[in-house]
């Protein structure tokens, strides 16, 4: 039987590549703590984006909506947007005359040392892209969070051209 002899280069090599795969799954996580990560980023997105069409609607009505899917019929948004990983409601519950309430479950708490803000293009059923001063934290811990939301008095949706 012939042994096989490992150079301690060789060695120090597959010592090193394994300590880097190890510190590379340390630091940025597993590919599924990574999708994870997407996913609640895609819910601030879609809160942010319910949360803009509401404050049009206000905007235009001085009411708000009896439920998200009044945000379609009155053609602020092309669809109600659902959680993206379990294709759930999220939810809206009027919490005054003029304040209101989103909730949804994330799968991690948000980053605490900054401010999370979605992307300020919203697309209405129009195809017209609005752009939104959206100032609101969106800051969350995991599990169900909620946001008490209130629509500026004055409306801060711009539409460019």
């Amino acid at each position: 039987m012939m042994k096989l002899r490992v150079s301690p280069a060789a060695a120090a090599v597959t010592v090193a590549a394994a300590l880097a795969v190890t510190a590379g799954l340390i630091l940025l996580g597993t590919p599924s703590h990574a999708r994870e990560r997407r996913l609640d980023e895609m819910r601030v997105n879609d809160l942010a984006t319910i949360s803009a069409a509401i404050d049009e609607f206000w905007a235009k009505r001085t009411s708000l909506p009896d439920s998200l899917d009044s945000l379609v019929s009155a053609q602020q948004l092309d669809r109600v947007p659902k959680d993206p990983g379990t294709n759930s409601p999220y939810t809206y519950l009027r919490s005054g005359e003029r304040s209101y309430r989103l909730c949804a479950t994330f799968q991690h708490a948000s980053d605490s040392t900054l401010v999370t803000r979605a992307s300020n293009v919203v697309y209405y059923a129009n195809g017209n892209p609005q752009y939104v001063s959206d100032a609101h934290s969106w800051r969350h811990g995991a599990g169900e969070s909620c946001f008490d939301l209130t629509p500026p008095k004055k409306a801060s949706v711009i539409v460019q051209p």
